[in-house]
């Protein structure tokens, strides 16, 4: 029974693989219940008392802090959010890394050339393809989940106070190598970072849009590591990993490059029915 089992997954997971072409384009209506969702998302964000979510919560700043643990929690509610032919997963994800500082984590982080060695279980190799001065990134990337993907990104950082830094990541193509799977259309994400005495707090939230599939496909998917909380909890550990090795350098963004345009902004549709989240 047990070898039959497994001879059936193979059979299941081709048919997680919808009949779209390579590099499809979405569906105006997908794209608009997309753009839809991230305006409310926006709103929400900039609507927020505490800069963290661990300011508002002493539990889950007990389990981050003390615990030691990398917390995840939907941004939004149960994941996912129906969209015309489509999914989005919103989820946020909270680190507190030891014996690190701001200035450390955005070397790492903005060193884009070298991001296959800081996150080796997400990423096979990036490239820094332009930059203006010291908060505006274009780079790709390519993933290994939830699938081996191409994706462009334009980042934004945004120095709050001393001790205080956010940054928004906005995908702006996204190319399947091989076959196309329908995982991923979009990845938008938005990080926030607090230094104190001790380390440095990370959150991140992360918004992504997938091809439709039924329940019975997405959690077929997960077990075979299709999961976009599993993908930012991924992420989070590498940061930690990253970040805590003795010895670790890292050199910061390369100089000597193209410069940037104007600053990618994701499309805000008129006449969204969809309220805040």
């Amino acid at each position: 029974m047990r070898l039959a089992m497994m001879a059936a997954v193979p059979a299941a997971i081709c048919l997680l693989i919808p009949p779209a072409a390579s590099g499809q384009q979405l569906k105006a209506d997908t794209t608009r219940d997309f753009e839809c969702y991230v305006q409310a998302a926006e709103q929400r964000m900039s609507a927020r008392q505490g800069f963290l979510l661990v300011d508002a919560d002493s539990a889950l700043n007990d389990r981050v802090l003390r615990g030691q643990r990398i917390e995840t929690v939907p941004g939004n509610g149960p994941n996912p959010h129906k969209a015309s032919g489509g999914l989005i997963f919103d989820w946020i994800g909270s680190v507190f890394i030891p014996s690190t500082n701001l200035e450390q984590t955005l070397r790492m982080l903005q060193d884009y050339d070298h991001r296959a060695q800081y996150f080796p279980e997400t990423i096979a190799s990036s490239k820094l393809l332009c930059r203006r001065g010291d908060n505006h990134f274009r780079y790709t990337m390519r993933l290994k989940e939830p699938a081996v993907i191409d994706v462009k990104s334009d980042v934004l950082w945004e120095r709050v106070d001393p001790h205080r830094w956010r940054c928004t990541s906005y995908s702006t193509e996204v190319e399947p190598v091989g076959k196309d799977k329908g995982y991923l259309r979009r990845l938008y994400s938005y990080w926030r970072f607090v230094e104190t005495p001790s380390g440095v707090y990370v959150e991140g939230e992360t918004i992504t849009l997938s091809d439709q599939f039924s329940s019975f496909m997405r959690g077929l998917g997960s077990l075979m590591g299709i999961n976009p909380e599993k993908s930012l909890r991924h992420s989070l550990e590498s940061m930690r990993d990253a970040l805590e090795k003795p010895g670790m350098q890292f050199p910061g963004p390369a100089t000597g490059i193209a410069e940037c345009g104007e600053p990618y902004r994701p499309e805000h549709p008129e006449g969204c029915t969809q309220t805040m989240p």
